[in-house]
């Protein structure tokens, strides 16, 4: 049953087409700390998450959101954001 619910659900984490396209295409490039990880191809023009659990865009924090939205190059496990206080 478990093979069926990844066939055709997409909201319990990654289906089995996603699965194949990482596995294919796929350079994991870091994970956060809420165990998501985060995916782009070998040229860099695709960017993608894999959610750790129910797929949840707010899930993302905002230093991968703008890494996965090509707001910068660099993912945030090479050039960490500098974060000010207020």
């Amino acid at each position: 049953m478990s093979f069926l619910k990844r066939l055709v659900t997409w909201w319990n984490g990654q289906t089995l087409g996603t699965q194949l396209f990482t596995s294919r295409h796929g350079v994991k490039v870091g994970k956060d700390d809420q165990g998501n990880v985060y995916y782009q191809t070998r040229d860099g023009k695709r960017r993608w998450v894999i959610y750790n659990g129910e797929a949840e865009a707010s899930r993302v924090p905002p230093e991968w959101h703008g890494w996965l939205h090509h707001s910068w190059d660099q993912p945030p496990t090479e050039a960490p954001l500098n974060i000010r206080k207020t």
